[in-house]
């Protein structure tokens, strides 16, 4: 009779034959059939964390660098419910994830058993794939097996890519009384010795239609100010389709930081767009028509700006999913950007001469006057980290970026000119949680340094991962900048509740992060000006081992620092 371990077996070896080689397994007894059969896999590569929460943002931060699905392997109970965080960030940006839980069998579920919840279908919506293998029986077939995974994996790094869920029903006894050594599988069957399974190919949805594209012709015809924007999980053969369209129309580009645009220097990339928009003379000088290519954009001054009903709105993306918040798209084309841009550019579209100058020199004067404001600013600043960061760190590195004020400190205080690294963010969901795993994971699957920006808050909430930190082959920076509680709520109309404004949303805490560096066997830094910040991370950056610098600074301060500068800025054009 084919036994659990056969089954186990069977899936990894599955998952092997189509390139899947990274496994993090959270230890436990029910999914000790799949933990045995992927630590006797000769091509298993493990990670062994014991925070499924962060095991399954390592998976997530993995897959962001290799664009291939980790796999995630759990015990039954409440450990598959902790993945779920990583699965909806995943599904919301496209992060190919395959999960493989382990489940007690249908007999045990709902009377009552230990450790056994409703795991089939437990993450609703979100997965592209989900299904249940029912326990191994007399008539269970290896190749059915071997299918459905083939199946997962498709669905996971197809035209729509994302996490795929397979939860696998073990009987006791886990595994056969005498188990053999990991030459074989303890059965003999046909499959074993093929050399390849059969991966079937999902069909192509990016064929370019040729009469949207007419539909956007047409119209263009109609209109001299366009604009491109830029948005996230775009390829570096897509944002190059984009830059020679728009070289060949003269359109801005306004690139989302989370583009590596925005820090190349290009001179139709308006890196400063958001700050510009704080001018109410250029929230009123409005584009005829906007391309947006890719994922959603991070700036809420520039959703607000084109929010108008009067601007034809085309959206262009290589995945299925919708992007419209103000529900303003007139077009909507999933297909290849780099088709797109050349199909496009072979029409006749006219322009205004003056239209991109003027946004240029609006950024260039923004861009002069960011610099000469925080070039030689001492104090710990979030403005000045943002600014100091960009030109510091090395083009070797990754950059991630945490949601709330890190990224749109970086996005409006950047230099540009100086990084050439990839940027990531876990903007699909925006949540505070797993951030330290994630940078932990797309270090490993990129094999180079990451540097990570983030807040307090999100530190301590994934402070289990600091291991995952620890361990990590390859060096991680964390900046954390210590406000004492959540920043951003400085910025949102709350602030002036001030009878609930501390404990309910300012949420200080207390505490500074030393400790949590030393109980991790983590270098610690705690600079006390700009120019040490700048000596510290610039060492470091050149040393082999992961450090912690921890930047304190005062909520109250940070916020006012920010309107001085929009107000000197709103003087300057």
């Amino acid at each position: 009779m084919i036994t659990n371990l056969d089954v186990a077996q069977i899936i990894i070896e599955g998952l092997s034959r189509v390139g899947v080689t990274q496994f993090i397994i959270s230890p436990g007894s029910r999914s000790t059939p799949l933990t045995m059969a992927i630590a006797r896999h000769p091509k298993a590569k493990t990670i062994i964390h014991y925070d499924e929460r962060g095991a399954a943002f390592f998976a997530l931060g993995y897959a962001r660098a290799t664009r291939m699905p980790a796999v995630l392997v759990c015990t039954s109970g409440t450990a598959v419910a902790n993945y779920f965080p990583a699965v909806i960030e995943a599904s919301m940006d496209n992060i190919p994830m395959i999960i493989l839980s382990a489940d007690r069998p249908p007999e045990l579920i709902d009377v009552g058993a230990n450790q056994a919840i409703f795991q089939e279908n437990i993450y609703g919506v979100y997965p592209r794939l989900a299904l249940n293998l029912p326990p191994p029986e007399t008539g269970t077939i290896a190749t059915d097996i071997l299918g459905q995974v083939d199946e997962l994996f498709d669905k996971s790094t197809g035209d729509h890519p994302g996490p795929v869920h397979l939860n696998c029903q073990f009987r006791e006894p886990l595994l056969p009384e005498r188990i053999k050594g990991s030459d074989s599988p303890t059965f003999d069957s046909e499959w074993a010795n093929k050399s390849s399974s059969d991966v079937s190919e999902s069909p192509s949805s990016l064929a370019l239609s040729a009469e949207k594209l007419q539909l956007v012709v047409q119209n263009l015809k109609n209109f001299k100010r366009g604009l491109i924007i830029v948005g996230r999980s775009l390829s570096n053969a897509c944002t190059n389709s984009i830059l020679h369209f728009s070289e060949t129309f003269d359109l801005p580009v306004f690139p989302d930081v989370q583009s590596k645009l925005r820090f190349g220097g290009h001179p139709l990339a308006i890196n400063h767009f958001d700050l510009a928009l704080l001018s109410d003379a250029l929230q009123l000088l409005k584009p005829d028509y906007v391309i947006h290519f890719g994922g959603a954009f991070t700036s809420k001054r520039l959703l607000n700006y084109l929010d108008d009903s009067n601007i034809f709105y085309v959206s262009v993306k290589e995945t299925p999913e919708r992007i419209d918040p103000n529900r303003q798209v007139s077009v909507e084309f999933q297909t290849d950007v780099k088709e797109f841009c050349q199909s496009l550019a072979a029409h006749k579209i006219d322009r205004d001469d003056q239209w991109l100058s003027s946004w240029q020199r609006i950024d260039e004067q923004i861009g002069l006057s960011i610099s000469n404001l925080l070039k030689d600013e001492s104090r710990i600043s979030e403005p000045g980290t943002s600014y100091q960061l960009s030109k510091l760190i090395p083009s070797n590195h990754a950059l991630m970026l945490a949601n709330s004020m890190s990224i749109r400190e970086m996005e409006m205080f950047a230099s540009t000119g100086h990084f050439e690294g990839d940027i990531f963010v876990n903007r699909g969901a925006s949540g505070i949680d797993g951030l330290l795993a994630t940078a932990a994971g797309y270090s490993a699957g990129s094999d180079h340094p990451v540097t990570l920006l983030m807040g307090d808050l999100a530190f301590l909430h994934d402070l289990n991962s600091l291991q995952l930190i620890k361990t990590a082959q390859q060096p991680i920076i964390l900046v954390v900048v210590n406000n004492n509680g959540g920043g951003i709520f400085s910025f949102l109309p709350v602030r002036n509740e001030a009878d609930v404004f501390e404990p309910y949303f300012g949420t200080p805490h207390g505490l500074t992060l030393e400790h949590a560096a030393s109980m991790f066997g983590l270098a610690y830094s705690n600079p006390a000006d700009m120019d040490e910040f700048k000596t510290t991370y610039t060492k470091a950056s050149k040393q082999a081992e992961s450090i912690l610098i921890e930047l304190v600074t005062d909520r109250s301060e940070n916020h006012g620092f920010h309107q001085q500068i929009f107000e000197s800025l709103r003087e300057s054009y």
